[in-house]
């Protein structure tokens, strides 16, 4: 019995704790309490502040979290079961990861707090129209993203991208082998990453140099604070503990820069740059 009234004692504490702390914290407003889940219950942003972020999603997000936000070909996470957007109200858990970046994604600089809670009104009106919570929801995209300025796409790949790509090599009619704009302009964002190929060659390759001197080189497989493998051009598979800086790495991957430009993009460049190259055939 003593136990049981401690247990009682802790459960109200914390809920009593939880209650405080919600009177700072955004409240849900829930306008359909008979809806099976959470996502059809609550109450969604006006019609045209979802339109705003369903822009902004197609622009920054859908390459990488997918256009039913399942995933897409740049192997972000499934948004429709994750934590992160289950737990968001208003944009206020979705915006901190966006704006300073979780694991591989980058932090997006260029969308302020308003932009913010357009996208994740967005994403919360797509989750409430599934059939069960966490099934995909109906999609059909057909929006018109050729409305940028070519030629000032022309000036931006001179100066940021004719480094590395060119118009008459890598890139010669991209918009032919790539019809889909959608797709051609997640691919260049993105750097050409995905499970159909890139826009050119974008294998991320590392060198070991063991205590003795002996270098190990080969195709990047897995790298973190504790191990790294990779393939040898041989095809041999191997695997590094790591401590510190033991064993010396170098890494080289040529999507680095994208990576870069991924989270100072302007929505205006990506449109601008994505009509230059539809204009290769």
């Amino acid at each position: 019995m003593r136990l049981r009234n401690f247990t009682l004692s802790i459960t109200l504490m914390l809920w009593s704790s939880a209650a405080g702390a919600q009177d700072t914290e955004p409240q849900l407003v829930i306008v359909n309490p008979n809806a099976t889940f959470l996502a059809q219950q609550r109450a969604l942003p006006a019609a045209e502040v979802i339109a705003r972020g369903e822009t902004l999603y197609q622009v920054n997000c859908r390459a990488c979290h997918g256009a039913d936000l399942r995933g897409g070909d740049q192997g972000g996470p499934n948004l429709l079961r994750s934590g992160i957007v289950l737990n968001d109200i208003n944009g206020e858990v979705i915006g901190e990861v966006v704006s300073q970046g979780l694991g591989r994604m980058p932090a997006f600089g260029n969308l302020n707090g308003g932009d913010i809670e357009a996208v994740a009104g967005f994403i919360h009106s797509i989750l409430a129209t599934s059939e069960t919570q966490g099934s995909t929801p109906p999609v059909d995209y057909d929006l018109d993203i050729l409305v940028g300025d070519a030629a000032a796409g022309e000036r931006y790949f001179n100066q940021e991208c004719a480094g590395c790509h060119s118009v008459t090599g890598d890139l010669m009619g991209i918009s032919s082998r790539i019809d889909d704009p959608y797709d051609l302009q997640n691919r260049w964002v993105a750097g050409g990453q995905g499970s159909r190929g890139g826009l050119t060659g974008t294998t991320t390759t590392a060198t070991v140099t063991l205590a003795n001197g002996d270098q190990v080189s080969g195709r990047l497989l897995r790298y973190d604070d504790f191990f790294l493998s990779l393939r040898t051009p041989a095809g041999a598979y191997r695997s590094f503990t790591r401590k510190g800086d033991s064993p010396g790495i170098v890494i080289d991957d040529p999507l680095t820069r994208h990576k870069e430009l991924l989270a100072v993009l302007e929505d205006e460049t990506i449109h601008d740059v994505t009509a230059y190259l539809e204009t290769l055939k």
